[in-house]
């Protein structure tokens, strides 16, 4: 048998579930030579299956978490090495509440695989933390326990650790389960490539048991690019940042203000208005397509689900019907991107082609009682674009050094846009009611004709416009008749798609009051 290392103990192991959710426990002992040093340790025929290639444990303790090591060792590269690491070890924790550790690696040369052998050497196995894709999480629950999983592949390793500090009841392990499915979805989306920003199921965790949930990651892409996530939920706020080959990406979503989210087909048509700002933006800036797929999955499972309401207090303000539409439904955020900047023409190097897009939602409620009251909200959204693109269209650019490639026009884009609603109340009665919405586009054309600047032209387009609502909103003020039940409801529906964010002056309509 080939020597390993010295170890000299017997420890609990976990062998495969046994039911749904339900793991067994054996034990299993190092036999050792006269000189006190440790062999293969044997575990017998119901070991969990391993690659054909012999393996090298930290540890005798066995698990579902360890099969899947075993085959991903012998069946995956780099960050796939992860598949369903994740979710298989959140499932064991909230199942036992117990801590975990164990890494494998592949065994030093000469030595004999064997499916029913473990190889334990702790001194032999690779750290915690060395590999280049590293994942992890952590979790503290409303009693105060902290919960945190780590788990790390390399090119010769994989390795998985949990650690649990204080004591779980039953509704925080069933909480943690809940979340299994989620976690390994955030890891499998990292793991693509191009990567896919996956952190919907994350947001959506068991408020009355869980506090906070933090996912941290850095995986290897293309070989040699590195993708890193970071993102924290708790009751009041929710944050994700990502960089990568593509770009970077900030999110912020503000959930301290739960009495201005709207129903959840409110929300829905929002979201998607957003995202179609984004879309034009994309086509106008020529942005890349990864990173804004990769913004908008990330926008999207940010703002999909916010949960249920916290109670109101009979004290507390709230909005009401009318108000709800003049604001949006969704909660506050802030989110912004900006690809990796790129000089695509040698000759020129300081001509980048860029990409920058920030947007944002800020909602105001103040007044001494639901009598006295106002509403307000603005949103704003930037986009600063650089590209190149040939003299005429379908021509195809191709920039070198030579004079005859040096035939294009470089655009430089600086659009802006904002929609502000205001409503306010003096003793139960409607005072004040207005919709501004605003938008810029400048774009500014460098035009090159063999290598020499033949043309530098701006073009700015701009348009405002600006409403007093309070003749929608009460026609009876102005000699009109008063408005039926449902003529309202419609006119309120109205209302609301009218105040969304249009980054397109031609869009802003030319009505004035």
């Amino acid at each position: 048998m080939t020597t390993i290392a010295s170890i000299n103990r017997t420890t609990p192991a976990i062998t495969a579930p046994t039911a749904a959710g339900s793991y067994t426990s054996t034990s299993s002992a190092a036999s050792t030579t006269g000189n006190g040093s440790s062999t293969v340790v044997s575990l017998g025929a119901a070991a969990a299956p391993v690659s054909d290639k012999a393996l090298v444990w930290e540890n005798r303790t066995r698990s579902t978490s360890a099969s899947l090591m075993a085959r991903n060792f012998g069946n995956e590269v780099g960050a796939s090495r992860l598949k369903g690491l994740g979710g298989e070890l959140l499932k064991q924790v909230a199942y036992d509440g117990a801590d975990f550790s164990q890494t494998v690696q592949q065994a030093p040369g000469g030595t004999q695989a064997n499916t029913y052998d473990m190889l334990v050497s702790p001194s032999q196995v690779s750290q915690h933390g060395m590999g280049d894709n590293q994942i992890s999480l952590s979790i503290t629950t409303r009693s105060g326990a902290k919960v945190e999983l780590k788990l790390d592949a390399g090119d010769n390793s994989i390795a998985v650790e949990a650690h649990v500090d204080g004591k779980l009841t039953d509704t925080e392990r069933k909480a943690l389960g809940e979340l299994s499915d989620a976690f390994q979805k955030s890891i499998d989306g990292l793991s693509q490539d191009p990567p896919h920003i996956d952190i919907a199921g994350l947001t959506q965790f068991d408020s009355s048991a869980l506090a906070s949930v933090d996912l941290k990651g850095q995986v290897k892409i293309n070989g040699s690019d590195t993708q890193q996530l970071d993102f924290h939920a708790d009751s009041t706020q929710r944050t994700l940042s990502f960089n990568g080959p593509a770009g970077n990406a900030s999110i912020g979503v503000d959930l301290s203000k739960p009495a201005s989210w709207g129903s959840k087909e409110q929300q829905a048509t929002a979201l998607k208005n957003y995202l179609q700002q984004v879309d034009q933006a994309g086509v106008r800036g020529q942005g890349n397509g990864d990173m804004i797929t990769m913004f908008k999955d990330a926008f999207t499972g940010m703002n999909s689900d916010y949960g249920t309401p916290p109670p109101v207090s009979p004290q507390s303000i709230f909005l009401t019907d009318q108000d709800h539409a003049l604001t949006t439904g969704l909660a506050d955020f802030t989110a912004s991107f900006a690809q990796t900047e790129v000089s695509s023409n040698p000759m020129r190097p300081t001509e980048k082609d860029s990409f920058a897009y920030d947007l944002s939602q800020k909602t105001s409620i103040s007044g001494t009682s639901q009598l006295d009251r106002g509403v307000s909200q603005k949103q704003e959204s930037h986009l600063k674009a650089r590209y190149h693109e040939p003299v005429k269209a379908g021509a195809l650019l191709r920039l070198d050094m030579s004079p005859n490639s040096q035939n294009y026009k470089y655009n430089i884009i600086d659009d802006s846009a904002s929609s502000t609603t205001s409503i306010s109340y003096e003793k139960g009665v409607l005072a004040k009611a207005s919709l501004e919405t605003q938008a810029h586009q400048s774009i500014r054309t460098l035009k090159y004709m063999l290598g020499k600047l033949k043309d530098d032209q701006t073009t700015p387009t701009g348009k405002a416009m600006s409403r007093d609502l309070v003749p929608t909103l009460e026609p009876e003020r102005y000699g009109l008749d008063p408005l039926t039940d449902d003529q309202r409801t419609q006119m309120l529906a109205t209302l609301n798609k009218q105040i969304f964010l249009q980054s397109n002056p031609s869009a802003i309509p030319d009505e004035r009051h």
